[in-house]
């Protein structure tokens, strides 16, 4: 009880500090409330003047889009055979490679260029993974060896919808388990134990069910990058009906966020996932701070490693994600009480829920900003001598890794203020998106008001606390 009070008090306050405090333990000059503060004031503002923006641009916000270039129509699984190949050569580089695992292309890659890096891709571009996921092409090849081809036409089962995202937020679960929770995810041998695991999982859930649904509502990292996607200015369209080519595609462009506005009501499923992701990476940040070593009883100064707090992570994960979904819950019901609406709970739950999806990316590219940096360096060394033979395939073997970039005075100010700027920039897009949301639904613009006052404190509070998280010192 007592841990969960203490996630539950840090969602909703902050705490002071003299000084921000970097991953390296570097003091800045710029005292921490300030960032702190100031961050949350920028929050507050954007909503003030939402508020005074006129209702009739709000509710058309967002509906246009520019085309930019004609797509080639390139098959899928071009590129997902392409991604399976670098993977399998990952998977060997895993058991055959140094066992170090900053000398091993495998973790580098996993959890640096994939995890972080592709993810910051999506927010970008839209959804890669949905083009060069390797399961399509595993599940093809399949197929064809063992001509199975009926399975692909006539799945074994049915999905059944009513589990929606089900299925997802287990396995995305287990995955934040053990990217955060477990005594040793960087270590080669078992990361691609874990990677061939998860692909024998999906292959078998898609033969089962189908490639179509499995992807679309079991397979955690689809749902997870469909999910960041929406937060792109670039997508795919098809092209008007003009010329009868209903094949062709246009990149559009929009504004960034717009596809949140389109979505509709999320169901109940899909709320979970989006809230699981926004408190797994904000538990990793947690996690990792004085405060929470200090109630497992260990020093932080001494701190023994996952090993010691395994139980308690366990148990942080799992309450995190339960109060952020408490807090979530109660300011939409306070705010729909507030606002009058008439639609059902349900809807309205499931109706702002995508303003969220900022805040989740937002945490994410502050939170790894730091380690993709310097781990970034690292994959591109490994990658030339991915067995640990002395090869140098790129020419970046020898290359040496900046990690100074983290302890210098002038870069770490560069990459706080980045973090900082990504952070408040997610929670002024989130309260743009969320005002927009209720002035669609609302029936005057006082109502719409009303109704986010709770949304915007939850924002506020959250903005306080993911800075506060920044600048706290950290073990390990």
């Amino acid at each position: 009880m007592r841990v969960l009070l203490v996630v539950l008090l840090v969602f909703g306050s902050g705490f002071p500090a003299e000084a921000h405090v970097s991953d390296r333990a570097f003091v800045l000059l710029l005292p921490t409330h300030l960032y702190v503060w100031g961050g949350a004031l920028a929050v507050a503002f954007s909503f003030a003047v939402m508020a005074l923006v006129p209702v009739a641009p709000l509710r058309v916000m967002g509906r246009v889009r520019w085309r930019l270039i004609r797509l080639p129509v390139v098959p899928n699984i071009a590129f997902s055979l392409l991604s399976l190949g670098i993977l399998l050569c990952l998977i060997i580089a895993g058991f055959a490679g140094s066992r170090d695992p900053l000398s091993n292309p495998l973790p580098m890659v996993i959890w640096t260029l994939w995890w972080v890096g592709f993810t910051l891709a999506h927010a970008a571009f839209g959804n890669l993974w949905a083009a060069i996921n390797p399961w399509r092409g595993l599940y093809l090849i399949v197929i064809a060896v063992f001509r199975l081809d009926r399975w692909r036409k006539n799945p074994l089962f049915t999905y059944p919808t009513r589990l929606g995202f089900l299925p997802a937020i287990i396995l995305f679960f287990a995955f934040s388990w053990f990217e955060l929770v477990y005594i040793s995810p960087q270590d080669p041998d078992l990361l691609a134990t874990a990677v061939i695991a998860y692909a024998g999982l999906t292959l078998t859930a898609m033969a089962a069910f189908g490639a179509r649904d499995w992807l679309y509502y079991g397979e955690a990292f689809s749902v997870f990058f469909r999910v960041v996607s929406w937060l792109s200015p670039l997508s795919p369209r098809p092209r008007d009906h003009d010329d009868g080519d209903d094949t062709a595609r246009w990149l559009t462009l929009a504004v960034p966020g717009r596809s949140l506005l389109d979505l509709g009501v999320v169901r109940l499923s899909g709320l979970a996932f989006i809230v699981l992701v926004l408190s797994s990476v904000s538990f990793d940040g947690l996690s990792r701070t004085f405060l929470w070593v200090d109630l497992a009883g260990k020093n932080p100064l001494e701190f023994p490693g996952r090993s010691a707090v395994v139980g308690l992570n366990t148990f942080g994960l799992l309450a995190t994600f339960c109060a952020l979904l408490t807090v979530y819950v109660s300011a939409v019901l306070v705010g729909r009480q507030l606002g009058g609406f008439r639609e059902t709970i349900v809807e309205s739950l499931g109706r702002y829920v995508v303003s969220i999806v900022p805040i989740a990316f937002g945490y994410h590219f502050a939170h790894y900003l730091p380690a993709f940096i310097v781990d970034g360096q690292y994959a591109v060394r490994a990658a030339s001598d991915p067995l640990a033979l002395g090869w140098n395939l790129f020419g970046t073997a020898g290359m040496h890794v900046h990690a100074a970039i983290l302890s210098n005075h002038a870069s770490v100010q560069i990459v706080y203020n980045l973090q900082v700027a990504g952070i408040v920039a997610a929670h002024v897009m989130a309260v743009v998106i969320a005002h927009v949301l209720a002035v669609r639904q609302a029936d005057t613009p006082k109502q719409a008001i009303l109704s986010q006052i709770p949304m915007t404190a939850l924002m506020i509070g959250y903005t306080v606390f993911g800075l506060w998280l920044l600048s706290s010192p950290t073990v390990g």
